[in-house]
């Protein structure tokens, strides 16, 4: 006699694979952020005034991109012109005169 409990147990280990499946499918399906934005977004993103983002590209102190008169800003480029900003905690420092290597900002 067979076991009455085999297909249930068979189906349900195939609905969990799928399951599985999907889950995986889910977790790597991250949406995208838009790597070009405009004055207003790029201005938003780094918490600064439109006028302010506006100078910092007159001046050149902001990576951008400027085609038909507008101004287009790459995401990434911005995280890294924030990152080089990056100042040292005082503990940082005082490691530094420690091991006696460069003090840097």
């Amino acid at each position: 006699m067979e076991n009455p409990f085999a297909e249930i147990t068979a189906r349900l280990d195939a609905i969990a694979v799928d399951v599985r499946a999907l889950k995986s499918r889910a977790m790597n399906d991250k949406p995208e952020r838009k790597r070009r934005v405009g004055l207003s977004e790029a201005a938003k993103y780094v918490d600064l005034a439109e006028r302010t983002m506006y100078k910092k590209t007159h001046r050149r102190e902001v990576p951008h991109s400027k085609v038909g008169g507008r101004l287009f800003f790459d995401l990434d480029e911005l995280d890294r012109w924030i990152d080089a900003g990056r100042r040292k905690t005082a503990a940082e420092v005082a490691v530094d005169i420690m091991e006696g290597t460069k003090r840097n900002k």
